[in-house]
């Protein structure tokens, strides 16, 4: 971390913004690697350690920890599976279907302009795991903060280490939870989520909405990506099923239960279609002379469907409740008048 970062932070034991202190230090030529944060306010310490600074709350919950435990085996996991530095370092850019929707949604963020995503602007990358988002955002120019709940490599915060060599880019790295952000009011202009929100339960939900309201600026946007819906195809009885052995604290709500949350917190919400849906793309289609009347045919609708705002809507509200397509939104904090 650098010092410049500990005037945004806020203490996890007494709540207080803008109260922590630099301690003893060790630093490189890039950041502070070892140290400590002193809050003036109550006296609590906060370890830096390799350059990732500690902030989670005195008190955290089992599933938590469970599920940081669960990162570091699937790490093992990963590295007994062939994974090594460059696999990570090419995300995500890997030819398979999770990874696909990560960079699908990761040039869709990059190409709306509305977004405002300029050099200099402040991003929280909320559950950054690997830190490829935080990269990507980083070599855009933007001053990156990433927070997770695993301070490894691989899945984990040290994983940044990797890129900052690899791509010559810089962000910050923070040890915290999402539903009790250490970090001061209105301190950044976008949050990032991608495919995280639905790690809390219900109550959480509210809440890591709520503090997500509370860091961001007045006008910042959240950006919502690839979000786990639950929907008449896919109802995700058992949603955790699949990580059970790594205590993934998976849950799935419809969409509503997302956008509830976010409007209850304050936010304008305005849900955006996916790319990953190629009914939402703006790809072009290749008629020629061979192609079947019923796949002109179903082209032909999917033009329409493009072309109609009110279609638009009729037929995402149909693949998100009734088949499978992941919560795309950008929840704005009202600008003060």
């Amino acid at each position: 971390m650098r010092a410049e970062l500990v005037p945004r932070l806020r203490c996890p034991a007494c709540r207080i913004g803008g109260s922590l202190d630099l301690g003893a230090t060790r630093s490189d030529e890039r950041e502070i690697r070892e140290g400590t944060l002193v809050c003036r306010a109550c006296g609590a310490t906060h370890a830096v350690r390799g350059g990732i600074a500690d902030l989670f709350p005195p008190e955290l919950p089992p599933f938590v920890l469970a599920e940081s435990a669960g990162l570091d085996r699937f790490a093992d996991t990963m590295r007994g599976d062939g994974w090594e530095r460059e696999d990570i370092l090419a995300l995500p850019f890997r030819a398979e279907g999770y990874w696909y929707a990560q960079a699908v949604a990761m040039k869709q963020t990059l190409a709306t302009r509305s977004l405002g995503l300029r050099r200099g602007k402040r991003l929280l990358d909320i559950g950054s795991n690997t830190c490829w988002a935080s990269a990507t955002f980083a070599a855009r120019g933007l001053d990156v903060t990433s927070l997770d709940i695993n301070a490894g490599e691989m899945q984990g915060l040290a994983t940044a280490d990797w890129w900052f060599v690899a791509k010559n880019v810089y962000f910050e790295r923070v040890l915290g939870v999402m539903f009790e952000l250490p970090f001061a009011d209105s301190t950044f202009d976008y949050c990032w989520c991608c495919e995280v929100l639905h790690h809390n339960h219900r109550s959480n939900l509210y809440a890591t909405m709520r503090e997500l309201f509370r860091v961001l600026k007045p006008g910042g946007r959240l950006i919502v990506v690839n979000e786990t819906v639950r929907s008449l195809r896919d109802p995700k009885l058992n949603p955790g099923h699949e990580v059970a052995d790594y205590s993934g604290h998976e849950h799935a709500f419809i969409p509503w239960s997302y956008t509830h949350a976010a409007r209850r917190a304050g936010f304008d919400v305005a849900i955006t279609y996916p790319w990953t849906v190629p009914m939402f793309t703006q790809s072009t289609f290749p008629l020629k002379p061979s192609t079947p009347v019923w796949q002109a045919a179903w082209w032909t609708v999917v033009h329409a469907v493009r072309r109609v705002a009110p279609l638009r809507r009729i037929a995402l509200f149909y693949k998100q409740y009734g088949g499978s397509a992941a919560l795309h939104m950008i929840a704005t904090k009202p600008a003060r008048p």
